[in-house]
């Protein structure tokens, strides 16, 4: 039965082109991130200096900026809300988790294809 079932769910992913995702624990989450952007408006520099901190005690830090943006940087606590999709909480914001090719991203818009993606 379990078989059928594994073949099931790969046959289905095949058809509609998904990959299934592993579930995301709140440990795998703690670490450095990076600001990732495939959006070609983006300017970069505007995000040179954005670096997220999860860590293990509940807290985050979060800078943001770069040569042609002001600095800042942001504290506070964190939690992670399991479910479809798992989140990551800052404060008040919420970050959809993706694991994707082994990077673990926090997505900020999934239209412009905006992340922070797990340091390695």
């Amino acid at each position: 039965m379990r078989t059928r079932l594994g073949i099931a769910v790969l046959a289905c992913c095949v058809l509609v082109g998904c990959t299934p995702q592993l579930p995301v624990t709140r440990n795998a989450l703690i670490g450095g991130y990076v600001y990732k952007s495939q959006d070609p408006e983006s300017k970069s520099s505007d995000h040179e200096w954005d670096q997220l901190t999860l860590q293990a005690d509940g807290k985050y830090d979060l800078v943001q900026g770069g040569p042609t943006k002001a600095k800042s940087e942001t504290t506070g606590f964190w939690h992670f809300t399991d479910g479809d999709p798992a989140q990551v909480l800052l404060d008040h914001a919420g970050y959809p988790v993706q694991i994707k090719g082994g990077e673990v991203r926090l997505m900020i818009d999934y239209d412009t294809g905006i992340w922070y993606a797990k340091a390695k």
